[in-house]
C-alpha cells in the first residue's frame, strides 16, 4: 500500500489520490496486500474513504484481526471483505506461508461477526502442495463460519514470495492430485448453495457426469460477468464448445491433450475470458 512503481508513497500521497479519483467519478476503492491492516496509513485511508462515500473492498490474510482492539478499529469502515485462507491449524499455516505467522481463525470470525457490517464476504483458497489434501475441510469450515462465496485458485507464478528456485510443480499439485478433493467440494457446494469459483480445470480431468455441475457452479458464481462476454456480436452459448463459438487461448506452453473429446478446446470455462480481459493464463500440467 505504501509503495507504487518501486517508490515510497507517503500518507499524504495516498489520501490525495483518494480525493483525486473521487473527483474523477470513481466510487469504489480496493486495498490489497501485502497486509493492509499493518500499514500505518490504512486507518486514515479507510476513514477518508468513507467520508468520500467510497465502497471499500479489502483483501486480507487476517494476521491481526483476531485482536479485538484491531478488529473494532478497522472493520466498521469496510464494505466488502475477501479473506485469504490456506489452512486453519498453526503448523500447516506456517508451512505454507514459510513464516512464523499464525492466524487465529476462530477469533477472526468472532470479530467479523461483532464488528463488520458490510455487504460482501468471500474467502479465497490458493491450492498448494501443502494443503491439497485439506481443501474440502477448508471449504466445510468456511461454510460453517457463514462464508457463502468461496474462490479456489492456483498460485500466481509472478509472485517472488515463493522464491526464484521454485517451479509450479513444487508449489502446486497437478490437477490429478487434487481432483478428488475438488469433486467433493463441487458436490458439497451444490448441496449447500455455496457460490464456488474454481480454477480453469480442463474438462477431461473430471468424470463425465461432473462436467455439467462444474460448469453450472462456475457460471452461477460469476453469471453477470459472463453474460457480458460476446463473440461475433452474440452472447456465447455456454453449452456450445465448437470452434465457431469458443475463443482460442494461447497455451503453447502446455502439452496437447491427447485423450479429451473436447480437444483442443478442453481447458475449461475461462476460454471465454481472454478476449474480455486480455489475460494470458499459466496452468499447471496434469
Amino acid at each position: 500500500m505504501e509503495q507504487a512503481w518501486n517508490h515510497k508513497v507517503s500518507k499524504f500521497d495516498i489520501l490525495k489520490k483518494l480525493i483525486k479519483y473521487k473527483k474523477l467519478g470513481y466510487n469504489h476503492v480496493t486495498y490489497l496486500g501485502g497486509e493492509p491492516f499493518i500499514q500505518p496509513v490504512f486507518l486514515d485511508a479507510l476513514i477518508l474513504g468513507k467520508k468520500l462515500h467510497y465502497t471499500i473492498l479489502v483483501t486480507t490474510n487476517c494476521t491481526t484481526l483476531h485482536i479485538d482492539k484491531q478488529a473494532s478499529k478497522f472493520l466498521p469502515y469496510i464494505d466488502e471483505l475477501i479473506l485469504s485462507v490456506e489452512a486453519i491449524d498453526k503448523e500447516k499455516q506456517q508451512l505454507i506461508s514459510r513464516t512464523q505467522n499464525y492466524v487465529h481463525w476462530d477469533e477472526v470470525f468472532e470479530n467479523i461477526k461483532k464488528y463488520w457490517k458490510g455487504s460482501f464476504l468471500k474467502a479465497n483458497i490458493v491450492i498448494t502442495q501443502d494443503n491439497k489434501d485439506i481443501l474440502f475441510e477448508l471449504v466445510k469450515y468456511l461454510n460453517e463460519k457463514g462464508i457463502g462465496k468461496i474462490a479456489i485458485t492456483y498460485p500466481d507464478l509472478t509472485l517472488e514470495y515463493y522464491g526464484k528456485e521454485h517451479t509450479l510443480e513444487k508449489i502446486a499439485p497437478r490437477y490429478s492430485e487434487c481432483i478428488n478433493q475438488i469433486i467433493k467440494i463441487i458436490n458439497y457446494c451444490n448441496i449447500q448453495k455455496i457460490g464456488l469459483k474454481l480454477p480453469d480445470f480442463p474438462f477431461c480431468i473430471f468424470p463425465a457426469d461432473k462436467v455439467d455441475l462444474y460448469l453450472k457452479l462456475t457460471d452461477d458464481y460469476d453469471f453477470a460477468t459472463r453474460l457480458k462476454i460476446r463473440h461475433t456480436g452474440e452472447e456465447v452459448d455456454r453449452g456450445d464448445l465448437t470452434d465457431a463459438n469458443v475463443l482460442p487461448r494461447n497455451r503453447r506452453h502446455i502439452p496437447k491433450c491427447d485423450r479429451c473429446k473436447y480437444e483442443p478446446k478442453c481447458w475449461g470455462p475461462s476460454v471465454f475470458y481472454d478476449e474480455l480481459y486480455g489475460l494470458s493464463e499459466i496452468n499447471p500440467i496434469f
